[in-house]
């Protein structure tokens, strides 16, 4: 009896996506779409051009490839290179918790420090 009660749940199932696949290919907003889709495969591989590409194309290669979770909260901050005067040493840094830069506050203050922010 589970084996006819399967099967039978199984008909009607089928049934029901028949009917739905039915009224799918009856709209006329997804005729267009389909072939839309079906003009633009042909445009690619007659110009031998991915998916990607063309993706990349309509963004205007503005979107960087991969964003980190800090870039998408704030953008990339901005590089800064200090150069100590006395030593000649360089240090290049992001952010300001840098343990080069740091120690050089503590010796030399902040502000001296500051100042031998480059250009």
């Amino acid at each position: 009896m589970k084996k006819i009660n399967a099967y039978e749940t199984t008909l009607a199932e089928i049934e029901a996506l028949k009917k739905k696949l039915e009224a799918l290919e009856n709209d006329d907003e997804l005729k267009k779409s389909l072939e839309f889709k079906k003009q633009l495969e042909e445009l690619m591989k007659s110009y031998d051009v991915s998916s990607e590409e063309v993706l990349n194309l309509l963004r205007g290669d503005k979107a960087p490839a991969k964003v980190s979770a800090s870039d998408k909260r704030r953008g990339a901050r901005p590089l800064k290179v200090y150069k100590n005067p006395e030593t000649g040493e360089v240090v290049e840094t992001r952010g300001g918790n840098h343990k080069v830069l740091n120690a050089w506050k503590e010796q030399y203050g902040k502000e001296t420090v500051e100042s031998w922010l480059a250009a």
